[in-house]
């Protein structure tokens, strides 16, 4: 899995230093990639989110990351904003909403567990001798086990 990201950044490199001479191009070049992996980078939760929502539980939805991943783009988005930069702020106008969704469900199912929503189903088990025997058998090795200990010990 990383062996594709450097050679996309690698490759990135080389084409904006060798294809693209004036600087106004490059910026686009390398800023549309960018734009295209943070906004894949913001929209990869939306998979945890979609087993929030089936399960009923934020078991696999982390807290602490969903609340900086809203800081980290709500500052970036206001940061692009301000500066009039459309590569820093447009993919943070996609994720600032993306993580403030993360944070609404986490609200609404944080006092949910998996546990409580599905009851644990157990398998019907017949009685049949072969259990008796395995529960027979077991108890004689465990009383000579206890046995060779006592005698160990004295």
């Amino acid at each position: 899995m990383l062996v594709p990201i450097i050679v996309i950044c690698v490759a990135t490199g080389i084409i904006s230093a060798f294809v693209f001479h004036e600087h106004r191009r490059r910026k686009v070049f390398v800023g549309s990639i960018g734009l295209v992996a943070s906004v894949a980078m913001y929209a990869s939760p939306l998979v945890v989110v979609r087993k929030v929502i089936k399960t009923k539980s934020v078991e696999f939805m982390p807290f602490y990351l969903s609340l900086f991943s809203f800081l980290a783009s709500g500052f970036w988005m206001a940061y692009g904003l301000l500066s009039h930069d459309l590569f820093l702020s447009s993919p943070n106008l996609v994720g600032t909403p993306l993580c403030i969704l993360q944070l609404i469900l986490y609200c609404k199912y944080r006092k949910n567990s998996i546990n409580e929503l599905e009851p644990q189903k157990w398998p019907d088990l017949e009685y049949n001798n072969n259990d008796e025997k395995f529960k027979q058998d077991q108890f004689q090795l465990d009383e000579k086990k206890d046995q060779s200990i006592d005698a160990s010990c004295h």
